[in-house]
């Protein structure tokens, strides 16, 4: 590949999201094909920081010590050609914003022959978030400034046309797989659950409204009361919500059963150290959790969404339910009642074959960026 391209990523932070591990794995990308790829993370903040690959620079517009309620003033408050010219000193011939909001309006106030890309992660249709952050019609305007919108699934893109339109610019490009997710098989890795004897369930995720944390604890605590003690789910991830679902498991006495781990920067021994994965959100464009779970030979429930519907193919490689408290508990119990289920499904899918493996995405990519 070129080693000419010069590329900026624009980014807001790296918090334990999916979308910011999939940069940390495109950028890794980036480094083993020689381009030269500047970072430019508007707060520095988040778990994935240090996972930022040596040989790329990196531009942090506010410090953590700068507030985010102050730094948001500030993005928010100036004009998108202000704040570029604030960050950015060099000349680029590839400029990504790789998530929705402010990142975007930095990179739309470029004035340079630049190709422009905005990465797409969001459902607008069920969770347009960034209409907290700006008018309909300045989020349009800073649209149109892009060359292309990848968007990381086909809901994603049709949610976003159907917002936005722009259709003629739209490439759709799935999430990007770790390079290191081929060394993970179920006969070697480290098993962190190796002391619970029981039927162990795991959510891999941030802890907030739209991933429906809650309601997988309700559903859990109901077949709990119906007598299954042996089971056990384990919640990975950090969030706004965390604080009030620990506390709710306590009084509620449910601590046995249900266990709440800080989020981890390698996620992959406990994913293949449990039985089934489970994504219970109420809207999902693509679970990067749920593509890395098949690969890695787990069985998976997952909520109705058309993010699920597309990863798991419409339930051939997986378990879709209905998207209820009650849909969730169905799943859960059909796994539990029936553990021949596993290898079903298991079976079905070929790696080589796999839609989202790292080869058929990376071709996506640079087919994108190499013009």
């Amino acid at each position: 590949m070129s080693n000419l391209k010069k590329i900026l990523i624009c980014i807001y932070n790296l918090q334990g999201g999916g979308a910011e591990r999939v940069l940390i794995n495109l950028l890794n990308s980036f480094v083993d094909e020689n381009y030269d790829v500047t970072l430019l993370v508007l707060r520095k903040e988040g778990i994935y920081l240090n996972k930022i690959p040596s040989k790329i620079k990196v531009i942090y517009a506010f410090k953590t010590l700068f507030g985010k309620k102050l730094a948001n003033k500030v993005l928010g408050f100036l004009s998108s050609k202000i704040l570029y010219k604030m960050f950015v000193r060099e000349k680029f011939d590839i400029e990504i914003s790789f998530l929705e909001g402010f990142a975007t309006k930095v990179i739309s106030g470029s004035l340079s022959n630049s190709k422009k890309i905005a990465w797409i992660h969001a459902d607008f249709s069920n969770y347009h978030w960034t209409n907290k952050i700006f008018s309909y019609e300045n989020e349009k305007k800073f649209y149109s400034k892009f060359d292309n919108i990848v968007c990381v699934s086909k809901l994603c893109a049709k949610s976003f046309t159907d917002k936005f339109g722009f259709r003629d610019k739209i490439k759709i490009v799935y999430n990007l797989l770790d390079k290191n997710l081929e060394n993970y098989t179920k006969f070697k890795f480290n098993n962190v659950f190796n002391k619970y004897k029981t039927t162990k369930i795991i959510y891999v995720g941030r802890i907030e409204k739209e991933k429906s944390v809650g309601r997988l604890i309700e559903s859990f605590e109901e077949i709990l009361c119906m007598g299954y003690s042996d089971i056990t789910l384990f919640i990975l991830g950090d969030g706004s919500l965390k604080k009030y679902l620990e506390e709710y498991v306590f009084k509620n006495n449910l601590s046995n059963n249900i266990k709440f781990i800080p989020f981890k920067e390698d996620v992959y021994d406990y994913i293949l150290s449990s039985d089934y994965v489970i994504v219970p959100s109420y809207s999902e464009s693509f679970s990067l959790v749920l593509a890395e779970s098949l690969y890695l030979g787990k069985i998976c429930i997952a909520t109705d969404t058309a993010g699920a519907r597309e990863v798991l193919k419409n339930g051939e490689y997986g378990i879709i339910v209905d998207n209820s408290k009650e849909g969730i508990k169905c799943g859960i119990l059909k796994v539990i009642n029936n553990p021949e289920l596993k290898n079903r499904y298991i079976s079905k899918m070929n790696k080589d074959n796999y839609e989202f493996n790292r080869k058929n995405v990376l071709n996506k990519i640079f087919d994108i960026i190499n013009f």
